[in-house]
């Protein structure tokens, strides 16, 4: 990704987070990008382009930021909150300034909404590595690594929408945590 397609996707979150997907328009895009609508539509044909590309680029830079944090932590459980805090909670602290936030769990057309799930997949797969090292427990209780992230994440995520404030928010996932260390166990 170049600097120029950087700096447009930058102001498209920014749009987004100010007016919403609904909405925010091609032409607040380009005025905050500080560029011609006619620059902005020779790279994104559509409104629907630029929330992938920029789902991609949040999704991106979470799974840089978990993997270098990762580096410093010493346990699964230090771990799974790096990935929690990175992945869950501040995407929720950001969706919950924005005006349409439920338009996220829609997306645009079944183009984009293909590609979002697509982009979901370097967390999971994060998190199938980290629950790798426990095949042999998770064996025995019927499930496996890559269950185990698909679950993990499903559930948490759909927390960004589901939790009523900040604090009901860490509650589901101090749950989903604890749940999430005991099928990790050894029996």
């Amino acid at each position: 990704m170049n600097d120029r397609e950087q700096k447009i996707l930058d102001a498209a979150i920014d749009v987004f987070t100010r007016y919403g997907l609904r909405k925010a328009t091609m032409g607040d895009i380009a005025e905050q990008a500080g560029i011609s609508r006619p620059t902005l539509y020779a790279r994104y044909a559509n409104k629907d382009e630029i929330i992938a590309a920029s789902m991609q680029l949040i999704s991106g830079r979470v799974v840089s930021e978990v993997t270098e944090a990762w580096q410093s932590a010493e346990t699964i459980s230090e771990r799974i909150d790096i990935f929690l805090d990175c992945a869950i909670v501040r995407f929720f602290d950001h969706i919950q300034q924005m005006p349409d936030a439920s338009d996220l769990l829609v997306g645009g057309d079944e183009g984009v909404a293909a590609q979002l799930r697509g982009v979901e997949r370097g967390k999971i797969d994060l998190l199938t590595g980290l629950f790798e090292p426990s095949e042999a427990a998770l064996a025995a209780k019927g499930s496996s690594p890559s269950q185990l992230a698909e679950f993990f994440y499903a559930s948490s995520s759909s927390f960004k929408f589901t939790a009523r404030d900040s604090t009901h928010l860490a509650s589901l996932l101090a749950t989903l945590k604890q749940s999430t260390m005991v099928m990790l166990e050894d029996v």
